[in-house]
């Protein structure tokens, strides 16, 4: 039985379950392209950890042109060569 791969976008995969995003790795089913928005997104967060204490809002801490910025820098893979590695999905 062929497994069709599924493209989620970057609103699908924020309103995903983890447990959803952890069966779809564990079996393959999520494209090349959805792969790359769920780097996107970990490097994006774990920029943001980084930013400020976690009891802040981000909004108290960064103005909408430099989460833009951030938005921007992370989007490319080798801006941040030391938070890019092999990762578990889920913790």
């Amino acid at each position: 039985m062929i497994k069709k791969q599924q493209s989620l976008s970057y609103e699908e995969l924020l309103r995903a379950t983890l447990d959803e995003l952890e069966r779809f790795t564990n079996v393959g089913l999520l494209d090349d392209a959805t792969r790359t928005r769920c780097g996107h997104l970990a490097r994006f967060f774990e920029r943001l950890s980084h930013m400020g204490p976690a009891e802040l809002k981000i909004c108290e801490v960064l103005t909408e042109e430099e989460l833009q910025k951030i938005w921007r820098e992370t989007a490319s893979e080798g801006v941040l060569p030391h938070t890019i590695e092999r990762r578990p999905l889920v913790h």
